[in-house]
C-alpha cells in the first residue's frame, strides 16, 4: 500500500498545478529509487503475486466460478511475474543514474534539504519548458511501469475479494475475531456519518475499532453514540 501510495503521486494527479504536481511526482521517484535499493522490494511484490496465482488456482473447479476471467487474471499474473523476475541490477540504472535525481537522493532525508537555493540543479531543472520537464519524468518512470502494475493488480484483487458486511459500533468502539485460517490482508472501514473517522488497532487473533470525532480544533474524542459502519476484511 505504501507502493500504491507513491505511485498515485507519481502519476501526477489532478487538480494541483503543474509545478506542484511535478515536485510530487520528484519525491515519488526518490522514494521509489530508495525502496529498490533496498533490495527486496521486488522479491516480495514477487512473491505476493505468487501466492495470489496459487490460491487462484486453488478456485478453478469450483462451482460458480468465471473460468474465462480467472484465467484471464492468471495470465495476467504469470505474465507480472516473469517481467519481474526478468529485471536485471541495471533495470532501474535510467532513473538511479539520472544526475538531477542523484543529488536530491543525498539530501533527500534532510529537513527542507532540496530547495531551489540549495540545489541549483533543480533550480535550473524547474526553469525548463513544461514539456521537456514532463518527458524526463517519464523516462525516469518507465522502468517502474511493471512494478506499478504487479502493485495495481496484487491489491484490487486483494479489496475484491469480500464483500461488506453492516456493523454497528456500540459508543464509537467495535472489536472483531478473526479467523487464524483465513487471515485478513486488508481492513477496510467506511462509517456512514462522515464526520466521525475509524482508528483500527490489529493483532493477530482480534482487531478493534475506534471511531473519533474532532470538532473545529479540539482534541479528537472517541464518539459516544452508535456508529453505523460498513466492514470488509479482505483476503485472498
Amino acid at each position: 500500500m505504501r507502493l500504491e501510495y507513491v505511485f498515485h503521486y507519481l502519476g501526477n494527479p489532478e487538480p494541483a498545478p503543474i509545478a506542484v504536481r511535478q515536485h510530487l511526482a520528484l519525491n515519488s521517484l526518490l522514494d521509489l529509487i530508495d525502496l529498490i535499493h533496498r533490495g527486496d522490494t521486488c522479491t516480495e511484490v514477487i512473491k505476493e503475486l505468487e501466492r495470489i496465482s496459487a490460491n487462484l488456482i486453488e478456485l478453478r473447479h469450483l462451482p460458480g466460478v468465471d473460468a474465462d476471467r480467472l484465467n484471464n487474471i492468471l495470465d495476467n499474473l504469470t505474465s507480472l511475474i516473469a517481467r519481474l523476475n526478468g529485471q536485471n541490477s541495471r533495470h532501474f540504472q535510467t532513473a538511479t543514474d539520472a544526475e538531477l535525481l542523484s543529488a536530491l537522493r543525498r539530501r533527500h532525508n534532510v529537513t527542507c534539504g532540496n530547495t531551489e537555493f540549495d540545489q541549483p540543479l533543480l533550480q535550473h531543472w524547474l526553469l525548463k519548458p513544461e514539456p521537456v520537464r514532463e518527458e524526463l519524468l517519464q523516462t525516469w518512470a518507465k522502468p517502474f511501469e511493471t512494478l506499478k502494475l504487479a502493485v495495481k493488480l496484487a491489491l484490487q484483487l486483494i479489496r475484491e475479494s469480500a464483500g461488506a458486511t453492516p456493523c454497528v459500533a456500540e459508543s464509537g468502539f467495535y472489536q472483531h475475531t478473526l479467523d487464524t485460517d483465513q487471515p485478513a490482508q486488508i481492513i477496510r472501514v467506511c462509517p456512514d456519518d462522515p464526520d466521525c473517522y475509524p482508528v483500527i488497532s490489529a493483532g493477530r487473533h482480534r482487531f478493534t475499532i475506534r471511531f473519533m470525532r474532532q470538532q473545529n480544533l479540539d482534541p479528537a474524542l472517541q464518539v459516544e453514540d452508535s456508529v453505523n459502519f460498513k466492514l470488509i476484511c479482505c483476503s485472498i
